[in-house]
């Protein structure tokens, strides 16, 4: 009867997460390194590299269409899994989609005329400018 349970159990855990195949870049203490992810669910994720990062390293990993974080929870061997962050849906990783963002418009002031007070300023400061260089240069040449 326990084994009936332990079996529905695993079943649960399955059913929560999804098989893929994807591409991603793990950021760690190492520096960045190629991965294979390989199952994902709303809460973790299972990958594959050479060099997993270390138990218990906090991690950033990047796929196409988004970024996510986390921290490695086990590694054995070229496997890893890692308990994320924030909870993920696995088809926004797997769609291949960047998430719909709403672009927002930039506000550009193309002044071509300046204001009369606007050029004012402009030339007194030039002036200021040329006549404070004058002074330096004399002030140097004459002592």
């Amino acid at each position: 009867m326990g084994s009936v349970m332990l079996a529905n159990a695993k079943q649960s855990r399955a059913d929560d997460r999804e098989t893929v195949m994807l591409r991603a870049k793990v950021v760690d203490s190492r520096g960045t390194r190629e991965a294979r992810i390989s199952d994902v669910s709303a809460r973790g994720l299972l990958g594959n590299m050479e060099q997993p990062p270390q138990r218990g390293e906090f991690i950033n990993i990047h796929f196409p269409a988004r970024e996510v974080a986390g921290q490695v929870r086990w590694v054995n061997g070229r496997q890893f899994g890692v308990r994320l962050r924030e909870r993920v849906d696995a088809a926004s990783l797997t769609s291949g989609r960047r998430p719909r963002q709403v672009a927002k418009p930039i506000a550009v002031e193309a002044e071509e005329d300046m204001s009369l007070k606007g050029t004012i300023i402009a030339y007194a400061v030039l002036g200021l400018t040329a006549l404070s260089t004058a002074y330096l240069i004399v002030t140097y040449v004459i002592f």
